[in-house]
């Protein structure tokens, strides 16, 4: 692009000040100004936008980056694009699959890229991606276990509250690996889970379930807070080779090839979700790697999860 992308930044809890940092490191776009509610928040150096409408109205802004709880956070999205602005949603994008249909038929009619910060898409080698994993034959485990106290999702605030949060553990840590196993598998066909553990309703700390995917591929998962252990894996096994991720490191092995790529600092992978999008906005086509669409199969996962644990037993 020939003049610098400025990104106007709603919400400067953990994610916005992660994406700030990821801004910080890029060139070619910068933080036009932030929207926080809590006056409290300091937003540092960054310019405090008056209203969401002042933030909209401001012909700098290029990009509106939602670091919002998931809950409202599509509407948003639809607002700024018909202000003409692309978007980048933080993860989840949104808490159905409907409001992800809303929020692409308004990105078609506008013409405008929308991104979501899925960055461990980044971490995909091109030769796992250009392999075939969606058929029957092809199993695959999955384990996300990092720790948080029960006070992490009872303390007050959106956490605590499904409607916003749409979940737990699943939604805002397991989210990542469950994105890179349907990047690899596709869309999901149904969704099979034991009783989750939660601490209340809607608010799950351990998830476990099968998935099958529309090729006959499975999915056997487990997603816990539970566990002082932290570890992220992801092993995919079919019959012309295999995929692994561990804690970021990834391992190939298709055909007689074995390949393997070391871990990328995920501040780093931040920045390569910006510069994604710095291009998608110049080139007004979505985004390669951290597409809204690719998000779909992820959210149909997650909202069955959060069905499950809003069941009061």
């Amino acid at each position: 692009m020939s003049t610098r992308l400025g990104v106007g930044l709603v919400g400067f809890g953990v994610a916005g000040r992660q994406h700030a940092a990821a801004l910080e490191r890029l060139p070619d776009a910068g933080i036009v100004s932030v929207l926080e509610e809590v006056s409290a928040v300091d937003t540092g150096d960054h310019r405090r936008a008056g209203s969401w409408r002042e933030l909209l109205d401001d012909p700098d802004v290029g990009l509106v980056a939602l670091c919002v709880p998931p809950g409202g956070r599509a509407q948003l999205a639809v607002e700024a694009l018909e202000a003409g602005k692309a978007v980048l949603l933080e993860k989840p994008p949104a808490v159905s699959v409907e409001e992800i249909d809303g929020v692409a038929d308004a990105a078609r009619r506008t013409g405008l890229p929308v991104g979501v910060m899925l960055q461990h898409r980044m971490r995909l080698p091109t030769a796992a991606l250009a392999a075939t994993w969606s058929a029957p034959s092809v199993t695959a485990v999955l384990e996300v276990s990092r720790f948080r106290p029960s006070a992490h999702y009872r303390r007050a605030g959106w956490r605590s509250d499904p409607a916003a949060a749409l979940g737990g553990i699943s939604a805002h840590l397991g989210v990542h690996y469950l994105d890179l196993a349907c990047q690899l598998l596709g869309r999901p066909e149904s969704v099979r889970l034991t009783p989750p553990r939660k601490v209340a309703a809607g608010i799950d700390t351990r998830v476990t379930g099968v998935v099958t995917f529309l090729s006959g591929a499975t999915l056997a998962f487990t997603v816990t807070a539970e566990s002082m252990v932290r570890t992220e894996r992801l092993q995919i096994l079919g019959p012309d080779g295999g995929f692994n991720i561990t804690d970021g490191t990834v391992m190939t092995q298709i055909g007689d090839t074995e390949q393997t790529w070391p871990t990328t600092p995920t501040a780093e992978l931040r920045t390569e979700v910006y510069r994604e999008m710095v291009e998608a906005v110049a080139s007004g086509r979505p985004p390669a790697r951290c597409h809204l669409e690719g998000a779909r199969a992820v959210t149909e996962i997650l909202s069955s999860v959060a069905a499950a644990a809003a069941v009061v037993v």
